[in-house]
């Protein structure tokens, strides 16, 4: 396999984790980098809610995961451009449809959908289902991808969704070591410290915003923030993408912050405070490296399927 580039995200029921998969991808896919998000969930797509009612999607996820054979320039042409980026492609499941339209899915072929999209694109983002044990692509991709990323809430419905479902990945192949914890959709009042430890730490906090649900309900979460708010969230992507992919978007990812070198461990954490939001912080961050440029295909999302 090639380098590490696959996250994984999975979460609780209103914690932001799609909106959070949408940003992660539109900052990458800014800075001219391929991305393709994958959206697992079958009982709720995300895409329609996503894009404009006009865009082209005649290709289900569901048709690629069960597909007799699957090509790379099929893959190409079943993602979705996003508004306003070459650079972004999206893939999931269309409007009206479950689990039940298409044969069954098996780990095989789920594994072999993420591992050509490893050579596909520089960066995949794959947004797991929430009951991601009913959905067999969501389970493979939480077993393929280098990192995961859980999302919690700061509330009991969201320590309750933590403690019925991560028993689940209890076997070898879910590789717990590389999970990290993030609170999203964090109102005020809420107490994040509280309930941190309930997750076993947590290392993120992005803070919920106005912006963001005016956002998501025109159908414009493709756009840039521009709130201070909204401000709060991005830094927040942003270390997130520097921890994870060693991906710098903003100077300020990598100059004027002092980083712990505290061993990793899930109990014990040391709060940092970045515009009024404390964040969770464990591991010892390498020095920025540049990231190889990927041999393969060179993505154009606005010619579908060329390469």
């Amino acid at each position: 396999m090639g380098e590490e580039n696959i996250l994984a995200i999975m979460g609780s029921p209103g914690s932001g984790k799609t909106v959070m998969a949408v940003k992660l991808a539109r900052t990458l896919a800014a800075k001219k980098k391929n991305v393709i998000v994958v959206f697992c969930d079958p009982f709720t797509p995300p895409i329609p809610a996503l894009v404009s009612h006009k865009t082209v999607h005649d290709v289900s996820l569901g048709t690629l995961l069960t597909a007799p054979g699957l090509e790379q320039e099929g893959i190409l042409k079943a993602c979705v451009p996003a508004v306003g980026s070459e650079h972004l492609g999206l893939l999931g499941y269309r409007s009206g449809e479950s689990l039940m339209n298409y044969p069954k899915v098996t780990h095989d072929k789920a594994m072999e959908l993420f591992v050509s999209l490893r050579y596909l694109a520089e960066y995949v983002i794959i947004d797991c289902a929430t009951v991601f044990e009913a959905d067999p692509a969501s389970l493979v991709a939480i077993e393929a991808a280098d990192r995961v990323l859980g999302v919690g809430t700061a509330n009991l419905k969201g320590i309750s969704w933590f403690q019925t479902h991560l028993p689940m990945l209890a076997d070898r192949r879910y590789c717990r070591e590389k999970h990290q914890w993030a609170i999203g959709n964090l109102k005020e009042g809420q107490d994040w410290e509280a309930v941190s430890c309930q997750y076993g730490g947590v290392e993120y906090v992005l803070p919920y915003t106005t912006e963001l649900e005016q956002q998501g309900n025109e159908l414009n979460l493709f756009e840039p923030l521009f709130s201070a708010e909204g401000g709060s969230y991005q830094a927040q992507i942003n270390r997130i993408l520097f921890d994870i992919f060693e991906f710098q978007a903003t100077q300020a990812c990598a100059i004027g912050e002092k980083r712990s070198k505290v061993k990793r461990q899930r109990t014990e954490r040391s709060p940092k405070v970045v515009n009024d939001h404390s964040i969770m912080r464990s591991e010892v961050v390498k020095p920025q490296q540049e990231r190889k440029k990927r041999q393969g295909f060179k993505m154009s999302f606005r010619n579908r399927g060329e390469f």
